[in-house]
């Protein structure tokens, strides 16, 4: 599993972007586009980190795959700052 960074606003537990988070991180399970065998390891594409500001952005996209969820997320999120 890669180590926490939220792909909205790539704060990590290693590199703090905004000191004001709460460090605290959560992996959102988006819909599979690839079939992993059972011994498999490593990095689902369909997990993806969020940091506890911008995981509500997340609700109502995990049957999108992950590809398509960020891109609503970070087209909302330039929707906002415009």
């Amino acid at each position: 599993m890669m180590p926490p960074e939220c792909v909205a606003c790539a704060q990590s537990t290693t590199r703090k972007r905004n000191p004001s988070g709460t460090g605290k991180f959560t992996v959102v399970y988006f819909h599979p586009t690839v079939d992993y065998p059972d011994d498999w390891a490593g990095h689902p594409e369909s997990a993806v980190w969020f940091c506890a500001e911008h995981l509500p952005l997340t609700e109502g996209l995990t049957h999108l795959t992950a590809f398509d969820a960020i891109d609503r997320i970070r087209t909302r999120l330039t929707q906002v700052e415009a």
